[in-house]
């Protein structure tokens, strides 16, 4: 991991960045979430300086208005690949260094909680509360379309877990199977799409909700976010700020998402179309992530568990945690571009080992540990894993395998 390190100077903006690449051929770029990652990473390292230098350098670009880009381009001004490119806004300051216009689920309260329990610095800590603290002010002030507590995504690649089997329908794509081909499949056309309309609309959010191309309240991405208000909560205390409104706000968010998203029946947290809060009734890991709320009542943990943690067809499978359940028609486990449809993935395990940890479920919490470790045993530091074979896909030398460090 410490062999990915981006280090150098911008000229253009003055400043010097420092990031970790996920893998340095396929992901040279600092993204959000990753950047999270590798600051609990380093922390359980003891490489304090070189976390601390990781978390500036993703908010060193922040508007304003606390925005933060799912992407940092720092070096490469105009990204090779499209995607890329129509995932910014369609101004000049694409052709210096720049963020994407996307977000990724917000794990930055979590990373600087981490490393301010490992190392202590008060003064950091005072500098980089007051830059989360403006990103979710911009999340709870722009994403919160309904005033629901729960915040919309607007493009799949917004999740990070880019190609999730839930976002099918969604997206319209009624084939529900996992293309063999990138560009020549209509997967690929329908989800570029999206993102393609959002750039025509110079990803203006009123008129993006407005067209209503793709409107999702992920049940994962509201639990790291609920989790994320949670560290705010402690951080404003440590801050000598009022922690009240990142309480207020997750209390609303349980509210809606037990409301909206959590369907008795089928035992499970759903994501959610919108307009007219429709449940997309597929089974993905994410069902489990509303277990990582302290304050969801065991009543509604217990069944979700029961009915789909160790069920043979669904998540027990032998190296679990498969991305989609394994009766499902996307379920597909080998080398693929269109990732999360079927293999294990590091942050997914890690997640929910905390979750369940915390629930009293440790069995099953041990469980996702000890997969997570026989799957970097078997293939080392691979991007994905066949939830079956233990076969290492994607990427190689990928840093998010790290995260077994914090698996204790």
């Amino acid at each position: 991991m410490l062999g990915n390190v981006k280090d150098g100077y911008s000229a253009l903006l003055g400043q010097h960045y420092c990031y970790i690449a996920p893998a340095l051929k396929p992901y040279p770029f600092q993204w959000f979430w990753d950047t999270c990652f590798h600051v609990v990473i380093l922390a359980r390292l003891g490489e304090f300086d070189l976390a601390k230098r990781n978390l500036r350098s993703l908010f060193a670009m922040q508007e304003a208005n606390g925005f933060v880009g799912h992407m940092v381009f720092w070096k490469k001004v105009l990204p090779t690949r499209l995607s890329d490119v129509i995932q910014a806004r369609p101004t000049w300051q694409s052709l210096r260094p720049h963020m994407s216009a996307l977000i990724q689920p917000p794990f930055a309260a979590q990373a600087l909680h981490t490393l301010y329990e490992s190392c202590g610095d008060r003064v950091y800590l005072g500098e980089m509360y007051a830059r989360v603290r403006r990103h979710h002010e911009w999340l709870a002030k722009n994403r919160d379309f309904d005033g629901d507590g729960l915040l919309t995504i607007i493009s799949p690649f917004e999740s990070g877990m880019d190609w999730k089997a839930s976002y099918d329908p969604a997206l319209g794509y009624a084939q529900r199977t996992t293309p063999k081909r990138l560009y020549a499949s209509a997967l690929y056309r329908k989800a570029v799409g999206v993102d393609l309309t959002n750039f025509r609309l110079r990803y203006d959010l009123g008129r993006i909700r407005q067209r209503g191309k793709f409107l999702v309240k992920d049940a994962g991405f509201n639990a790291i976010y609920a989790v994320d208000l949670h560290c705010m909560e402690k951080l404003a205390r440590l801050a000598g700020d009022d922690p009240a409104v990142f309480r207020e706000r997750r209390e609303r968010l349980l509210a809606s998402m037990i409301r909206l998203m959590y369907d008795e029946k089928a035992a499970a947290f759903f994501d959610v179309q919108e307009p007219g809060s429709r449940r997309i009734p597929i089974l993905t890991p994410t069902i489990f992530f509303p277990l990582a709320i302290e304050e969801l009542e065991q009543k509604f943990a217990a069944p979700v568990l029961e009915a789909h943690f160790d069920n043979p067809s669904e998540f027990g499978a032998p190296l679990p945690i498969p991305s989609v359940g394994m009766r499902d028609p996307a379920f597909f486990t080998g080398e693929t571009p269109f990732l999360w449809r079927g293999p294990t993935w590091a942050p997914t395990n890690w997640f929910l080992y905390h979750a369940l940890k915390k629930r009293g479920f440790g069995e099953r919490a041990e469980r996702l540990r000890k997969s997570l470790s026989e799957l970097v045993r078997r293939s080392g530091f691979r991007e994905y894993y066949d939830p079956i074979s233990g076969e290492g896909h994607g990427a190689r030398g990928f840093t998010w395998s790290g995260l077994l460090l914090d698996m204790h």
